[in-house]
């Protein structure tokens, strides 16, 4: 794995992490940094993967790659709470009302098991029949993430090489007309449903299927220039952000970086996502190459982040909830200072004793070659 490739996934978390805490509304756009990574690396792999294993091979070789690192840590963790919850609920529910913050949040773990156990949460999350919880509710971006994987290689096996950077250009063009055309639908009520537009917008895995081909492209014919030009991409990107931000509000929301919540205001639900999906792949071609701030992207520490931010992702929101109610009388930046080392703590436990020995196990069961 390329250093400063895991490292961008550590940063990405941080943004998350960040929107998640109030601290950076914008924040939400390091689930776009994570599907366009997804593409960046797994298109080069499948294509390589079809030059040198038969159909059969090609398929089971991926999914069975795809499902040694994904299922372990995530069903783990929706059988260790489900259990907690069920009992929780059993023995102590009866006492204390369901309204009350931990049982209720518990009580609608549950309630969703289904979306989460089948990777359909993103659809349930687009619905108006659905209730948060912080035990689950940022599950919707892997429910994406999944059906990427099912898609995707389907996608690349039964391509023709010759016609592949052309399909990629399509999905990329197609990205922001299916944005597009979902909001027009949403707008007219088509679907009521399907209630907020822009949120339905984001959590849809259609709307998403030019980051996955962004980070394709980018990844197989995109060269990296000096570094430099790197700002010369992401200093545009957001200053467009935030002139459109002024132009919609008459005042400029810098915690937003130009992109409000689910960028609702000028159309950015349609244009908006291409223009930070592109910003993000062009870092990743030159942050790939050593050519955009390699000692900052080498750094040992961030590097080791980005190698655990899986089980970051997956650990963080629940952490946050349970640290805000078991100690809620503490100061706020204690709070999250605590979140982030118990986050970090568990995320290396879950790494170390479980994840890394399971992952040893996909070139010895699934070799890419």
């Amino acid at each position: 794995m390329n250093k400063g490739l895991t490292s961008f996934r550590a940063l990405a978390f941080f943004a998350i992490f960040l929107f998640h805490i109030g601290s950076c509304k914008g924040g939400y756009i390091g689930v776009l940094a994570f599907f366009v990574l997804s593409g960046f690396l797994l298109t080069p792999i499948l294509v390589d993967m079809k030059s040198s294993l038969n159909k059969r091979d090609f398929f089971t070789h991926f999914y069975g790659r795809r499902a040694l690192r994904i299922f372990p840590l995530y069903y783990s963790y929706l059988v260790i709470v489900a259990t907690i919850s069920f009992f929780a609920i059993s023995k102590y529910g009866h006492f204390i009302p369901m309204n009350e913050s931990i049982f209720a949040n518990l009580d609608v773990f549950i309630e969703s098991l289904p979306w989460t156990l089948t990777y359909t949460y993103n659809f349930f999350h687009a619905s108006k029949y659905f209730e948060g919880t912080r035990l689950a509710t940022h599950f919707w971006s892997l429910a994406i993430e999944e059906q990427f994987y099912l898609v995707w290689p389907l996608a690349i096996f039964f391509i023709p090489a010759n016609h592949l950077k052309r399909f990629l250009l399509s999905v990329i063009v197609a990205g922001p007309l299916i944005r597009l055309l979902l909001a027009v639908i949403l707008d007219a009520n088509m679907f009521p449903v399907l209630p907020e537009t822009d949120l339905v917008i984001y959590v849809l895995p259609f709307s998403h299927v030019d980051a996955f081909a962004i980070g394709g492209y980018f990844s197989l014919y995109v060269k990296s220039r000096p570094g430099y030009l790197v700002w010369a991409s992401i200093l545009p990107v957001f200053m467009l952000g935030m002139i459109t931000d002024w132009l919609s509000t008459s005042q400029i929301h810098w915690n937003q970086l130009g992109y409000g919540m689910f960028m609702k205001d000028s159309y950015k639900y349609v244009w908006g996502y291409s223009a930070v999906n592109l910003m993000f792949s062009y870092m990743l071609v030159h942050v790939r190459d050593k050519t955009f701030m390699p000692v900052f992207f080498g750094n040992p520490l961030l590097v080791y982040l980005g190698t655990i931010s899986y089980g970051l992702y997956v650990f963080h929101f629940p952490i946050l909830w349970m640290v805000n109610n078991m100690v809620p009388s503490y100061p706020e930046v204690v709070r999250i200072l605590m979140t982030l080392l118990i986050t970090i703590m568990v995320s290396a436990v879950s790494y170390e004793f479980m994840e890394k020995k399971i992952i040893r196990l996909k070139d010895k069961y699934f070799s890419r070659y």
